[in-house]
């Protein structure tokens, strides 16, 4: 049975795509699935959308967006490299354990949403805002010399695990852990 909509249709449909995706994978969704859960027609969907690709691909933008947003907010307040990266790396992994499905939803659809969508120009330019961030880094000494995208690596791959962790098993790290977890990551890149 549907569920009657809030009168945002377009949000109705994004969080619908984000739970169908979680659900049952990029390969399995439909868009008759996604609109029953949104609680509008197909024909609205395809209002707003002109393929399931373009639908999978605006949201995954949107969701994307929103991380990004997170992660790079929590470095306004911040002043040194080492704060910044930290804010950065807690920002990921916090956003993961508030809203797990939305973080399942880009890790799922981040292989395909790269090599499936006409334009990539924002999501290279979030990246690249991250990658500025960490050339910063290098650049002023706070970090070793080695490449951009090796020091990324050693971040993301850490926080992407715990935040993985949180949303599918509901095991949110205790603050003790992040906080052990970082310290050795940033043992691992900084110049000490």
């Amino acid at each position: 049975m549907a569920r009657p909509a809030s009168g945002n249709k377009e949000q109705d449909i994004r969080v619908a795509t984000v739970a169908e995706v979680a659900a049952v994978g990029s390969t399995s969704v439909s868009v008759n699935k996604i609109a029953k859960r949104a609680g509008v027609s197909v024909g609205t969907i395809y209002r707003f959308y002109e393929t399931k690709d373009d639908l999978l691909f605006a949201v995954y933008l949107a969701v994307k967006t929103d991380i990004h947003n997170a992660i790079m907010g929590a470095t306004n307040a911040q002043q040194g490299t080492k704060d910044k990266i930290r804010a950065m790396w807690f920002g990921l992994v916090e956003y993961a354990i508030k809203s797990p499905q939305d973080f399942l939803f880009v890790e799922m659809l981040a292989p395909e949403a790269r090599v499936n969508s006409r334009d990539t120009r924002a999501l290279d330019e979030m990246r690249n805002e991250i990658l500025q961030q960490i050339e910063d880094g290098i650049t002023n000494g706070t970090l070793v010399k080695a490449g951009t995208r090796s020091i990324e690596l050693m971040l993301a791959a850490p926080a992407i695990s715990l935040a993985k962790r949180a949303s599918l098993m509901g095991v949110v790290p205790d603050e003790d852990q992040l906080n052990e977890v970082f310290s050795l990551v940033w043992a691992s890149i900084s110049n000490r």
